[in-house]
């Protein structure tokens, strides 16, 4: 993708380096699975200088799909600010955003000033000569509002990214694959999780419900259940959606939530 020659007084540099799926962990070793578990194709490393000393880093991740440039953007994040791409986030000298299909970060190197206006400088920069526009999954639109913890929502495709936000099973039970959207988010009180699913059918739900439901609840008959520390599981079909609760804290907020969510995946199909 190509960077404006000059931001201000930041000058881009001519020996921009590029790793793709196979080679990213060359570049940041094994954090190269979490790109990986999205669309992603490749990473375009960029730097801009001013005068001898001072640089700034700009990564270019193109995730494939805006969705994705999402979903890697949401996986980590605390919280995010509008008015840099879609949205964006800054802790200390490092600045991310999403935009289109890209999500891109830009590291202060060695500044004498705040390096929190220059990489919103040079973040700007970038985002101007990047295609506008990029809408969050549709999924997202799925989740209740009421009691949704701000900037808990996560968007993912696999097995191991569940696992990473909320610790289910070693097994796959949800038959989560590329093939598989889903998004998962917290609510209050408390620390009850909410995750949707869609597949690439109905049949594809039904029997990952079945086999969650077994390896979870016992049996495929049941839809709410306690777990052994007293928590609440609650899980129900929509087409081709699933709705899981996880963690409730009773019996009435737990079907509540996965009623509330079933109704809402039931509005995307119509």
């Amino acid at each position: 993708m190509p960077l404006p020659e000059t931001i201000g007084e930041w000058v881009l540099q001519d020996d921009p380096v590029t790793y793709d799926r196979e080679t990213i962990f060359d570049y940041i070793n094994g954090a190269g699975e979490v790109y990986r578990s999205y669309a992603f194709t490749q990473v375009d490393v960029e730097r801009y200088r001013r005068g001898e000393v001072e640089s700034v880093t700009v990564e270019i991740f193109d995730m494939g799909t805006p969705h994705d440039a999402w979903g890697v953007f949401s996986y980590a994040r605390e919280e995010e600010e509008a008015g840099i791409g879609e949205a964006f986030e800054r802790k200390g000298s490092i600045l991310c955003f999403w935009q289109s299909r890209f999500y891109v970060c830009v590291a202060a190197d060695q500044l004498d000033e705040d390096p929190g206006s220059i990489v919103e400088e040079v973040a700007r920069g970038v985002s101007g000569h990047l295609p506008s526009r990029g809408e969050r999954p549709p999924l997202v639109r799925a989740l209740p509002p009421d009691g949704l913890v701000p900037f808990s929502d996560r968007y993912f495709h696999l097995h191991q990214t569940l696992n990473y936000n909320y610790y289910l099973l070693r097994e796959n039970v949800l038959n989560l694959s590329s093939d598989t959207d889903a998004v998962l988010a917290r609510y209050a009180p408390g620390s009850t999780y909410l995750v949707l699913i869609k597949y690439p059918g109905e049949d594809a739900a039904a029997a990952a419900l079945a086999s969650f439901r077994e390896a979870v609840l016992g049996s495929e008959e049941v839809a709410t259940s306690t777990r052994e520390d007293g928590r609440f599981v609650s899980s129900g079909q929509e087409g081709p959606y699933l709705a899981l609760v996880l963690d409730g804290a009773t019996e009435d907020t737990t079907d509540a939530l996965r009623l509330a969510a079933l109704e809402r995946l039931a509005e995307l199909q119509e």
